[in-house]
């Protein structure tokens, strides 16, 4: 009987222990919302107080200093929120621009698939895409080639004598 005695206590000793830190965990948590609490008050608090300093209200030299503090860090913000917007700015313009470029299609020659332009093989059928190659308009100047009459060779601009057969040209 005094094992079972003795496990008893051991179990009831180990469930007070643990009862005990449930309680202690639940007084520590209660004491941190407090807190919390408090620190919601500050800020309020110093929310009224600054709002006073940006209203011009006279205020103790100590508490504009901290005001100019929280200027200096608000403008800081800003800038970062300047970069912010840039970056969004130009990410939202390359996935525009990527998203265009996906809309231009070519067609796969082995099953026909529409893939984006971009594209080296088929989605569908893995066959090698034709890469498209965009041609640059080029003006193309109109030459008038003058041929020998005796011999037919090709005369060059501006000469007077077919270079072939010695024939005058007219």
């Amino acid at each position: 009987m005094a094992f079972f005695d003795k496990v008893q206590d051991l179990v009831k000793s180990a469930s007070d222990k643990t009862s005990e830190v449930i309680e202690v965990s639940k007084l520590k948590n209660a004491i941190a919302e407090e807190k919390k609490a408090i620190n919601a008050q500050y800020v309020k608090l110093g929310a009224m107080l600054y709002k006073q300093y940006q209203d011009g209200e006279l205020i103790k030299p100590e508490m504009v200093k901290l005001c100019t503090v929280i200027d200096k860090h608000n403008e800081l913000i800003a800038a970062k929120e300047a970069e912010l917007k840039k970056i969004s700015d130009a990410n939202a313009e390359k996935k525009k621009a990527a998203k265009a470029q996906e809309e231009e299609t070519v067609e796969c020659p082995e099953c026909h698939e529409m893939n984006p332009v971009t594209t080296k093989f088929c989605g569908n059928c893995g066959a090698k895409v034709p890469e498209i190659v965009e041609a640059e308009a080029v003006e193309v100047e109109e030459v008038s080639k003058k041929y020998c009459g005796n011999c037919g060779a090709e005369v060059a601009e501006g000469k007077n004598f077919c270079t072939e057969c010695g024939q005058k040209m007219e």
